[in-house]
């Protein structure tokens, strides 16, 4: 008899899917939404919410319709580009 086990979660993300995964869950609980009512709201099934946040496989279109419920857009931008919001870190004051 096989047993169902449950996957590991993402501790540390390496990939940017992981990366985009842990996100997605953290704005997602952030804002007290459900999987099921972010799923209602990007028309896709709560399956592939809890896809979307295992870094499993989710088609581009779905990604960018949970994005879309969640308030927000996908961006693609090169590799090792600093964005405002993340200015402070990099600009860090050694004390």
């Amino acid at each position: 008899m096989r047993m169902k086990t449950r996957k590991k979660a993402i501790g540390h993300p390496i990939t940017n899917l992981e990366r985009l995964a842990v996100e997605l869950r953290k704005i997602r609980r952030g804002r007290k939404v459900s999987q099921q009512e972010l799923s209602d709201r990007a028309m896709v099934a709560r399956r592939t919410i809890t896809n979307a946040e295992g870094a499993e496989n989710v088609g581009v279109k779905e990604l960018c319709r949970i994005a879309s419920g969640l308030g927000y857009e996908l961006v693609l931008r090169p590799k090792d580009t600093v964005v405002f919001e993340e200015l402070s870190t990099t600009f860090k004051d050694d004390e």
